[in-house]
């Protein structure tokens, strides 16, 4: 699901889970917006200013780990 919404909105045809989104320079801050609202919405968590740590959103791989460790929170 995840990599499905970034290959809708990157100019990519296929995403490898460890590719790493923002260092090769495909998206931009706005993109990070968008991809921070589309994880709120879409897995019902809560982003914070302590979240915004580019290695939870460097990969499909660290972005599933970031998801997975904010929906264990209580």
């Amino acid at each position: 699901m995840i990599s499905d919404y970034i290959i809708d909105h990157v100019n990519v045809g296929e995403l490898d889970n460890d590719f790493l989104i923002f260092e090769e320079g495909l998206v931009n801050s706005l993109f990070a917006i968008q991809l921070m609202t589309f994880l709120e919405k879409t897995f019902s968590i809560k982003i914070t200013m302590d979240d915004l740590d580019i290695e939870n959103y460097r990969s499909v791989n660290a972005i599933s780990k970031f998801v997975k460790s904010k929906q264990g929170e209580v």
